[in-house]
């Protein structure tokens, strides 16, 4: 099925096309992690499914789906692949992206090619931005550009100096072609995902395919003058945690799935069923609850931005920093649980191609994000209640 006429699929069926690349995406996970980056294969059943598209302006052939869907099938496909996974949700986010920037710059990305994919990158130490007439010219290293191999476009994290105060943060849109791809990504957990560096030299971004992202804490963006829909209204820097937590759920669901499997019937050299020890019976019970509240966390949070964006009401800085802490929080619950799973596999499992091992792995990589750690988006949220400002101005 074509990614066009993936458009007349319900949300259920989305989720059912998800659940069922499970099977095929655990068997290519181990190709994946070899080859470095998502593959081929891979990267067409995600188009085809329509998975891409999700908040793709409709203009464009995109689905502008509700803003739960992108937990719904991350939740699914990470049992499969956690670093499919996270190329998946994070290059459908980006579209989301592009959706609040000026109409010309979603022209530029989709008017000769509406599957375009965009992926994303952060500045090294020692790369510029720099004022020019009519946008910026960009130079230096570009770091953890997931996705890259199978994305015409690159939506760059830049920080743009600021006569009065510290550098203010935009996205800025760059062609694929404008950069230089560095294959350095050698990584212990999402090793396929491809989130590799890239070089700039002189790159030059006109002023419309620019963002400034401290203007984009809810209410309308200048691509909702073309995209009405609230999700191009929905907080940022707040809402886009969402797309990076769904593969942990799917990673924790996975190894719980194959571990309860594995329990099952299962005799150790002893003959004692390890069905019946009271020790595993406890460690997969308290990791089922915990993959369940994270997802209670997003399903909640996922609801509620969906509300304030309808409704145009201004979150508080406790709501807006809170969105972070639930993510965050909830990509520590799958952390835990599949490490309360671990011990349970025994040197059997210790192999690289293990998946409860691959998933152990993943789901540490995912909650080292920046934007999960538990420790950061914890002190956020106790300074905002204790009074004090959010730390990231972004929010």
């Amino acid at each position: 099925m074509s990614a066009m006429r993936a458009s007349n699929l319900s949300r259920e069926e989305l989720i059912g096309r998800a659940r069922d690349m499970i099977p095929t995406l655990r068997e290519r996970a181990g190709e994946c992690e070899s080859l470095g980056r998502i593959l081929d294969s891979t990267n067409r059943d995600f188009h085809d499914a329509g998975f891409y598209r999700i908040y793709q302006p409709r203009r464009y052939g995109g689905l502008e789906a509700d803003f739960q869907l992108q937990v719904d099938i991350g939740a699914e496909t990470g049992q499969g692949c956690g670093s499919s996974t996270w190329v998946m949700t994070i290059l459908a986010s980006h579209s989301w992206v592009v959706g609040m920037m000026d109409e010309r710059a979603q022209n530029d990305v989709w008017r000769d090619d509406n599957e375009a994919l965009i992926a994303n990158s952060f500045p090294a130490a020692g790369a510029t931005t720099k004022r020019v007439k009519g946008g910026y010219k960009l130079n230096g290293t570009w770091t953890f550009s997931s996705g890259i191999d199978v994305s015409a476009w690159s939506c760059l994290n830049a920080m743009v100096p600021s006569d009065s105060g510290p550098p203010i943060h935009h996205f800025m849109m760059v062609p694929k072609s404008d950069v230089r791809v560095i294959d350095n990504w050698d990584s212990n957990g999402l090793r396929g995902t491809g989130s590799k560096d890239i070089v700039l030299e002189d790159v030059f971004v006109p002023n419309y395919r620019t963002i400034n992202t401290h203007k984009c804490r809810g209410g309308p963006t200048p691509g909702s003058a073309v995209n009405p829909n609230p999700l191009y209204k929905i907080p940022l820097f707040g809402g886009f945690t969402m797309g990076i937590v769904p593969p942990a759920i799917g990673l924790a669901t996975g190894a719980l799935d194959v571990l309860v499997k594995r329990m099952t019937g299962k005799v150790s050299s002893t003959g004692f069923k390890l069905a019946d020890s009271q020790a595993v019976q406890l460690r997969l019970a308290e990791a089922a609850s915990e993959i369940e509240c994270a997802r209670l966390l997003m399903n909640a949070d996922c609801a509620e931005f969906e509300r304030i964006a309808a409704s145009g009401e201004e979150p508080t800085d406790e709501r807006r920093v809170r969105y972070r802490k639930n993510a965050g929080y909830a990509a520590t619950l799958c952390m835990r649980a599949v490490d309360r799973l671990l011990p349970l596999v025994g040197a059997n499992g210790l192999g690289f191609n293990d998946p409860i091992q691959r998933a152990w792995r993943d789901v540490h990589a995912v909650s080292a994000h920046f934007a999960l750690t538990w420790d950061t988006q914890a002190t956020q949220y106790g300074g905002v209640l204790l009074g004090k400002p959010p730390m990231d101005p972004k929010l």
